[in-house]
């Protein structure tokens, strides 16, 4: 809503995009284009949720639920802002996904040594 606002504030509430108060173009593809699309940071969000999720997990079952209402939470979030806020994301290869698989793939063997470890602890 605050990108949507501030636009029709620079247009004083009216229907031409093309009258603003921008003085620079830099400033008006700002306001009315949006910001770049950062990825870097959704990432390192979801493997911190699935760690701490597969770490902790065993002992307090109730973070699966919380994790998969995170993930849905994000999913939703994340597809109304690259919808209506965002350029457009770059193009990207399959580095940044084989890196993120890459990290993940020992959170379950670490889900089951903590959960044997929880278990057995007197």
């Amino acid at each position: 809503m605050v990108p949507y606002l501030k636009r029709k504030i620079d247009s004083s509430f009216g229907t031409d995009i093309y009258k603003t108060k921008k003085t620079s173009m830099a400033a008006y593809k700002e306001l009315y284009f949006g910001s770049d699309y950062i990825i870097h940071f959704k990432c390192s969000g979801v493997i911190n949720v699935v760690w701490v999720t597969m770490l902790y997990g065993f002992g307090l079952p109730i973070l699966f639920p919380i994790a998969a209402f995170n993930f849905f939470n994000q999913y939703v979030c994340e597809r109304i802002t690259s919808a209506y806020m965002v350029k457009l994301p770059p193009a990207l290869d399959d580095k940044l996904i084989n890196f993120v698989l890459g990290k993940l793939k020992w959170a379950p063997l670490i889900f089951l040594m903590n959960g044997y470890w929880m278990l057995s602890n007197q």
